[in-house]
């Protein structure tokens, strides 16, 4: 009997890239004492990039 091992797709790893990254960038933005609305507008900016990065490589790797 064959064990199938299951691979993980690209942006299965980049989601766990981009949350490490945004810890860790949200931790240096509040450490520095930057204004609220700075951070707020840098976090969702990246946020939501990452988050296009993400649905992209879902849709290449689903051929939609």
């Amino acid at each position: 009997m064959r064990r199938h091992c299951q691979h993980w797709q690209a942006w299965q790893y980049l989601i766990g890239i981009f949350a490490a990254f945004w810890i860790i960038f949200a931790t240096i933005l509040i450490v520095t004492g930057l204004p609220f609305y700075v951070i707020t507008i840098a976090l969702s900016t990246t946020g939501m990039l990452s988050l296009l990065v993400i649905a992209l490589a879902w849709a290449y790797q689903n051929n939609y």
